[in-house]
């Protein structure tokens, strides 16, 4: 199969892409940073790499016409590429950062799966990285838990609109998994030790599970699982 991982340069989204390199499918990833394309493609995590800022639409199209080049075509879309907020409580947020958190995890999601749409394989898949925090906000992070809310929202939309053409649209929410954005609080034993707490599991998650899932899920098999929302999360959100 051929793949699309956008900010497939780091933490989930070049584990997934990795993950899919090694079991056999074909797999073109984006970055913002020319040497983090170049890296990941070197390390062997894909086929080839674009740079790409999903807030730039003629970025974005350019990357998806660069993957069906090199690819020769599109049978799915892991639309990962996003970003973390402020951090701050609601009442000192900065209204501009929080539209950009909203473009780059929302807007830019929905560039994405609107420039593969017409390109993709039918039947094909676009898989949605939302978050838990959709499902239960955490405080001090409200601008990350609204976008993450919207690109849930937004992956449901696109799948009562598209199914009927052969496109499954899925939204998947990850818990705790180590990432570039999740480093802070995960490295830190004293923070790691409150948060596994909440976690049923008694731990984060692996990357290689994400892999495996990512994989499923935009596989032959999920098709029927259009319009979904897959919670991966070790319990959080029980």
């Amino acid at each position: 199969m051929r793949y699309l991982v956008t900010g497939g340069t780091s933490g989930i989204g070049r584990a997934c892409a990795a993950h899919l390199t090694t079991s056999g499918h074909q797999v073109w990833i984006t970055g913002t940073t020319a040497d983090g394309v170049s890296a990941a493609v070197e390390a062997g995590a894909a086929a080839g790499g674009s740079v790409c800022d999903v807030r730039d639409e003629t970025a974005v199209a350019a990357a998806v016409a660069d993957a069906l080049a090199g690819l020769g075509g599109l049978d799915g879309v892991f639309a990962n590429a996003g970003i973390d907020g402020e951090g701050k409580p609601a009442a000192e947020l900065d209204c501009a950062n929080f539209l950009r958190v909203l473009d780059v995890n929302t807007v830019g999601a929905y560039r994405v799966a609107r420039a593969a749409y017409p390109h993709l394989t039918r039947p094909g898949t676009i898989l949605v990285n939302a978050s838990v925090n959709a499902q239960r906000p955490e405080a001090g992070f409200t601008d990350y838990n609204v976008s993450k809310a919207a690109a849930v929202a937004l992956a449901r939309s696109l799948a009562l609109e598209w199914s009927g053409e052969g496109i499954s649209v899925v939204a998947l929410c990850p818990g705790y998994f180590p990432s570039r954005m999740t480093s802070t609080w995960l490295e830190d034993p004293a923070t790691a030790a409150e948060l596994k707490a909440l976690i049923p599991a008694g731990r984060f998650g692996e990357l290689r599970e994400i892999g495996e899932t990512v994989e499923f899920l935009l596989g032959p098999g999920a098709r029927f699982m259009t319009g979904g929302v897959v919670t991966l999360d070790g319990g959080r959100t029980l």
